[in-house]
């Protein structure tokens, strides 16, 4: 190992973070995909600030889910709460709706989250490339 001083413990701590704030961030990109391919964030850019009960009866989808999804955007800063009455309620600023809705397909940048997910599918076998050579074909990939 090159070593021309002292371990900085600052640096490592430093470094641990960034590295935690890379693995949060990995996560939080596949919640985005979740949001996209289940039209979470195009039944959010319609609605004023609402329940997760509420989000999952115009989504279609199971409370449970959509209020963890909830959690992990809100914890994410993707979606903003509000609290009202004791009811916490959930909604995707004005200026977030062009990032990841499909009212705006140009910009929409949710859709790319998607890749994510689909080189995770195929990780084992970029790995093996690693190894052994050869390559990945195209229609390993899940499209």
């Amino acid at each position: 190992m090159y070593i021309t001083e002292e371990l900085n413990t600052q640096r490592v701590e430093a470094f641990e973070e960034e590295l935690v704030d890379t693995l949060n961030k990995g996560t939080l990109s596949l919640m985005i995909s979740i949001g996209h391919r289940t039209g979470l964030f195009d039944i959010l850019s319609e609605m004023d600030p609402a329940t997760s009960q509420e989000i999952a009866d115009a989504a279609g989808l199971q409370e449970r889910y959509v209020r963890e999804w909830l959690g992990a955007m809100s914890t994410g800063r993707i979606v903003e709460l509000v609290g009202t009455n004791g009811k916490t309620q959930y909604y995707l600023p004005p200026e977030h709706v062009a990032s990841l809705s499909r009212k705006s397909p140009a910009d929409s940048i949710a859709v790319f989250a998607q890749y994510i997910s689909v080189l995770g599918k195929v990780e084992d076998k970029i790995v093996s490339c690693f190894k052994n050579g050869g390559g990945v074909s195209y229609s390993d990939f899940d499209h």
